[in-house]
């Protein structure tokens, strides 16, 4: 299409300035179930509905787990699922619906831009954000900054140490499932880290523990300890990405399949892909983008410099409820 081409069908509304959907062809509500942070799905909504001024995005949001069991309460009143979008912590939740068929196969344009690793190869899921399970620590307690997951296994932590469960959060489900399937970490890893005695708590909250001195050091997820010290710069947090591998969890947006409103669905999708989406989420919560064309947060690497330790979400799904019985298992929770 030729430049003038398109300023023109912009200027008319008859498409979107990102690739996306025109606002002036979607209206009406759209369903979002999510387990973003309301600090900045709140974000979201506003920027979105200011995009597109006549739709509605109604949100319910919650964990990971409780939007697993929303849909599962929807389809046994209904049979389908009530909701347009699903934008939950991690690609296992994904694969799952996706191999139920819930999902609407459909490949926004924004998509394109993603790295093959951030797309589910058949156009159901995206990743949306990336969440990278570090290792946080209070600089007053520890002096010698860690370098590795396996420095939370130093007895000097035991009882200062704190991380989430697979059941409250779908982020550390996906980081025990990697770890699990990895033979250089495995159970051993696991049954080590359990003989510190780390305290449990979601990980918003491990991050505010460790920063207010009731924990030395933890695991969790980056973005977390970045808006911690974007509200307070002098808060003594840091944290580092482990320099043998990361684990970084693709948190992905999906349609359903029988979305009530699927003009409006896709404009969503499309727009938390885009550019302008990516950089909001940078901005307001601290993310490293899915996309190489958007920059990362100051001082941060971008997934390509980044060492991963590499997942596999088809067995970590396989393996779900195996991950959770095991890990109440090693330490000792119900």
């Amino acid at each position: 299409m030729r430049l003038w081409t398109a300023l023109v069908l912009v200027a008319l509304g008859l498409i979107g300035v990102s690739g996306c959907e025109s606002p002036h062809r979607v209206t009406g509500s759209v369903v979002l179930y999510t387990s973003v942070p309301p600090s900045i799905i709140h974000q979201i909504e506003e920027a979105f509905e200011k995009a597109y001024p006549t739709v509605d995005l109604r949100v319910r949001r919650g964990g990971t787990s409780d939007v697993e069991h929303w849909i599962e309460e929807d389809l046994a009143a209904t049979g389908h699922v009530r909701a347009d979008v699903m934008w939950v912590a991690d690609f296992t939740v994904g694969e799952a619906m996706k191999q139920r068929g819930l999902l609407l196969q459909y490949t926004p344009s924004e998509a394109e831009a993603l790295l093959p690793t951030l797309r589910d190869p058949d156009g159901y899921y995206f990743a949306a954000r990336l969440l990278n399970m570090v290792i946080a620590y209070n600089t007053h307690a520890v002096t010698s900054p860690p370098t590795s997951y396996w420095d939370l296994l130093d007895p000097r932590y035991r009882g200062r140490i704190g991380h989430a469960t697979p059941v409250i959060s779908g982020a550390f489900h996906y980081f025990v499932g990697t770890l699990l399937h990895d033979p250089a970490y495995g159970e051993t890893f696991f049954r080590r880290l359990a003989a510190n005695r780390p305290s449990f708590q979601n990980n918003r909250e491990t991050t505010a523990r460790i920063a207010a001195g009731e924990l030395d050091i933890g695991i969790t997820i980056d973005f977390t300890v970045r808006n911690l010290l974007r509200k307070n710069p002098q808060a003594p947090i840091a944290f580092v990405y482990p320099e043998d591998g990361v684990v970084m969890v693709p948190s992905p947006i999906a349609i359903f399949k029988d979305a009530t409103n699927l003009p409006g669905a896709k404009a969503f999708e499309c727009y938390v892909l885009s550019r302008t989406g990516q950089a909001l989420l940078r901005d307001v919560a601290g993310v490293v983008p899915v996309r190489l064309d958007v920059a990362t947060p100051p001082d941060i690497e971008s997934i390509t410099q980044l060492r991963v330790i590499p997942s596999d979400p088809a067995w970590i799904q396989a393996h779900h409820d195996e991950i959770r019985a095991r890990f109440r298992e090693i330490f000792g929770v119900p």
